[in-house]
């Protein structure tokens, strides 16, 4: 098998070699696609932001053909040609970064070339199709990566020009977080909106739930690290469009969470409130993004120690032992539980046999004194209320 996947690895790299011939050529249909969006957006690029902009989207894709080759790791930092493109960005004003984003643009055409020159390479269909797959899965994120990267980039080079006080717009979120009431001027956003807030990591992803959203953003580093964002608009959200957003954002390597859309300033504080107890629930299962209302009930079970620890011991029993065995059979019960009940699932999930994962079932509810068809929600709220206790301790 390992001999097998170095085999399909080798001929990406053949790939990758017939492709870098083609580059300049390859680089000139994605930079025409971004400077066509541009231009129906808002009329053409300077000079050099146009020169700026070529030359980034080159370094993208060599940066990508590079790690396709050597099979490396995503990006850990800003390309220095998509630096130099924020800071001219920032200084000319351009609304490049919110109008389009050149290697997101670009993707497609970036697959579509590799496919081709691919199925040129490679004489065997079947084969072809293995390659790309597997090109595909290595490159997987490098995108979105340096998308975020890029925005982030951004946002600090037009604070800089724009020489915006962060502190003061944060002291002005805090003083709308305490209920009082604060002028639209101060923050660039109306507080009597209908307010969507997000916990992040990293305020590229509150940047990209804009874009999806196309809804106004106010955006603050939160004092102990990582960004607080607010969603307005004149309408309230749609529960679909929103549960669409969380999905959307599940593919970044960040993390963010989500509260419930709200009204006016007593809006803009639950909203906020639930986004930071979601993002303590999404830290302690390591989900990527989350809504508050899909937590509701583990949150409230959560709010009282005591409760949540009752809850546990007359639900999970001696199952809540700390040794490897219990442990064993927690894993099973609640790959078990989050399938649907099928042992056939659990037995794929966990990798081992029907009659074990059986076996191990019936071990789980003579330890919790209750079998777990009669009470399997309850059972599943426990195993994850015990899973995060153990993780904040």
């Amino acid at each position: 098998m390992i001999d097998e996947r170095r085999a399909v690895w080798a001929l990406v790299a053949e790939v990758v070699d017939a492709l870098e011939p083609e580059l300049d050529l390859w680089v000139a249909t994605v930079e025409d696609s971004v400077l066509r969006r541009r231009q129906a957006a808002s009329g053409g690029l300077s000079p050099a932001l146009g020169e700026a902009v070529r030359r980034a989207v080159s370094a993208a894709v060599r940066d990508a053909l590079a790690r396709l080759r050597f099979q490396t790791e995503l990006p850990q930092e800003l390309l220095p040609e998509l630096v130099e493109l924020a800071r001219l960005c920032a200084e000319s004003r351009s609304e490049l970064p919110q109008l389009t984003d050149p290697w997101l643009v670009g993707q497609e055409a970036f697959w579509e070339r590799f496919e081709v020159v691919a199925e040129r390479t490679l004489s065997d269909s079947a084969l072809c199709w293995e390659v790309v797959k597997t090109a595909r899965q290595g490159l997987k994120g490098h995108a979105a990566r340096l998308n975020s990267l890029f925005l982030e980039a951004c946002e600090r080079e037009f604070a800089r020009v724009a020489g915006i006080n962060d502190d003061s717009r944060l002291r002005a979120v805090q003083r709308a977080l305490e209920g009082h009431w604060v002028d639209p001027l101060d923050l660039g956003y109306d507080l009597a909106s209908h307010h969507i807030a997000l916990v992040a990591d990293s305020s590229g992803l509150l940047d990209a739930a804009a874009r999806l959203t196309e809804r106004p953003l106010l955006r603050v580093e939160s004092p102990d690290g990582g960004a607080w964002g607010w969603l307005g608009g004149k309408n309230r959200i749609a529960d679909d469009e929103l549960d669409s957003l969380v999905a959307s954002l599940r593919s970044s390597d960040a993390r963010v969470a989500v509260g419930e859309p709200a009204e006016g300033i007593a809006g803009f504080v639950a909203s906020h409130h639930q986004a930071i107890e979601a993002r303590a629930i999404a830290a302690a299962t390591d989900e990527r993004a989350v809504r508050f209302a899909d937590l509701r009930v583990l949150i409230a079970v959560l709010r009282d120690g005591e409760l949540a620890k009752g809850f546990i011991e007359r639900e999970l029993g001696e199952l809540d032992r700390q040794n490897e065995r219990m442990w064993e059979l927690r894993e099973t019960l609640r790959a078990y539980l989050e399938h649907s009940q099928s042992v056939s699932a659990t037995a794929a999930l966990r990798r081992r046999d029907r009659k074990t994962i059986e076996r191990q079932l019936r071990s789980a509810e003579q330890l919790m004194h209750h079998r777990v068809s009669d009470r399997s929600d309850e059972v599943l709220l426990a195993l994850r209320v015990a899973e995060i206790l153990r993780s904040r301790d």
